[in-house]
């Protein structure tokens, strides 16, 4: 029998989140977690509940979900949610949200800034309208000016090109999505160089390029990035640079959702059928190997409808619903989940909503700069603001890795040992030992600086520790684990 040296568990996330999945045990490093769930890292070595949600006015349209964001010429923002197949938009008007019309059938709406004007498209019938001062009008019922930018001898733009997407390239409008006539599903339109006036003109019936239509996939999304536009497909990826697209796709990935997209201060980030793409020029970098069984947990049917945003450090990506994790024994539930990747350090966690987030974008107005999220639920809420998800608290789960101090072959029986946390917030800790034992709690919960347990453990050859609970009043913060005295025995031998 020996002194068991003694042990700091003090740098927990520093490489957040490491599935066993990817990494075996033994080579899983110190201050990586297996899991984190409503967890921040962002704070080394320390281990933070993760922000709420706070509604930005009162319900929008109660049981609906969310279809569309925006932020009209970076002042307004605007809310799509969809009812019985038909798309009703708002506007936020002083913290209030207010109908301002109607979108076209039920399908997935989205927008672009150019010129001082707001274009909408998508849909179930893929007609386009212009934002004009107070709405959107298209075609019909209330049509713009047949000589405004997006008409063609006085028919709207849609009735050529009815897009699906679009991006804003070298002073140029682009449009592709076009799958109700099978040739144009490849093709991409694009308008004139705007003119010092500030106008546009549109020859769609010359002014295209067909993106390989012979590779048998359709255009799914469109997004400048750098001095190039790259147009994905859901297995290539095509650079264009107005004089031409690569005669061949260099980039043998692609995307299934134009809204899984989203540029970040890295490179342009991008959900794929095997897993999350960094592009910052040349070959797209998978940086999702760490969570390869999340990504592969996630439904084939979700793909298309994944949706991503970003703040200054972080992508986030809304995997549409819940996930079923295998695990060594058994399996585990995460509900409504939102991946979360930090740019600047790669760590990787997970974040769980009672409510799907449908949609993230800027939400910029005179006085704030944030975050709007559209639920499933008809709520919209500013995000990763105040400490509970509009009322309802915070629930939060930690794995560590296994530890298999003084070797693995010993076993070993911890005696004394405490915990550090400048928040407790009643925190729990558990353990679990050797072949996935049950888990056994610890107590007292945390609710101190530092928290004594002098209740010896069992004997165990590894362990692990587990953190839980939840909060609604102040975020819990856990500095870590010290493990001062314990003993193990030598297996000798012969």
């Amino acid at each position: 029998m020996a002194d068991l040296p003694r042990q700091s568990v003090r740098n927990i996330g520093i490489y957040g989140l490491i599935r066993q999945a990817e990494v075996s045990d033994e080579l899983i490093p110190d201050g990586a977690v297996t899991e984190a769930i409503n967890l921040s890292f962002d704070r080394k070595g320390v281990v933070q509940s993760r922000p709420g949600l706070t509604a930005i006015g009162s319900t929008v349209s109660s049981g609906n979900s969310c279809i569309g964001l925006h932020n009209l010429q970076s002042n307004t923002a605007i809310a799509v949610f969809v009812a019985g197949g038909s798309a009703t938009i708002y506007e936020n008007q002083s913290g209030t949200w207010t109908q301002i019309g109607k979108g076209v059938g039920g399908g997935v709406l989205r927008f672009v800034d150019f010129a001082n004007r707001t274009l909408m498209f998508g849909g179930s019938e893929n007609s386009m309208q212009v934002f004009s001062g107070s709405n959107f009008s298209g075609n019909s019922g209330n049509p713009l000016n047949p000589d405004d930018m997006w008409y063609v001898n006085g028919t709207g733009v849609g009735a050529y090109a009815r897009a699906q997407f679009g991006e804003v390239y070298k002073s140029r409008i682009y449009l592709s999505g076009d799958n109700n006539y099978v040739p144009f599903a490849s093709r991409v339109w694009f308008s004139s160089v705007i003119s010092s006036s500030g106008n546009i003109t549109w020859a769609p019936s010359t002014d295209y390029v067909d993106i390989n239509p012979g590779d048998g996939e359709n255009v799914t999304a469109l997004k400048r990035f750098s001095l190039e536009l790259l147009i994905f497909k859901p297995n290539y990826t095509y650079r264009f640079r107005t004089s031409g697209v690569d005669p061949d796709p260099l980039i043998r990935v692609g995307t299934r959702s134009q809204e899984s997209v989203v540029e970040g201060k890295r490179g342009l980030y991008f959900h794929h059928d095997t897993g999350f793409y960094r592009y910052s020029g040349g070959y797209p970098e998978e940086v999702s190997r760490p969570i390869s069984d999340v990504v592969k947990a996630i439904p084939f049917g979700s793909y298309d409808d994944i949706v991503s945003w970003k703040d200054d450090d972080h992508v986030y990506w809304d995997l549409n619903g819940n996930l079923t994790l295998a695990e060594p024994q058994g399996s585990s539930l995460w509900k409504n989940v939102v991946l979360r990747y930090t740019e600047s350090s790669d760590v990787w966690t997970v974040y769980s909503y009672s409510n799907k987030l449908r949609r993230g974008a800027p939400f910029i107005t005179g006085t704030s700069n944030s975050i709007m999220v559209g639920l499933d639920s008809g709520v919209m809420a500013e995000f990763n603001k105040g400490l509970s998800d509009i009322g309802q608290p915070i629930k939060y789960r930690m794995t560590t890795k296994w530890y298999e101090w003084a070797g693995i072959e010993n076993q070993k029986e911890i005696q004394e040992m405490c915990a550090i946390a400048e928040k407790g917030q009643g925190a729990q800790l558990m353990y679990q030992t050797d072949n996935y034992d049950d888990p056994i709690t610890v107590s007292p919960s945390l609710d101190k600086l530092i928290t004594y347990f002098d209740k010896n453990t069992k004997k165990f050859h590894r362990i692990r520790f587990i953190l839980h609970g939840m909060t609604s009043n102040e975020a819990m913060v856990f500095n870590g684990l010290e493990v001062y005295k314990g003993n193990y025995e030598y297996v000798r031998n012969g």
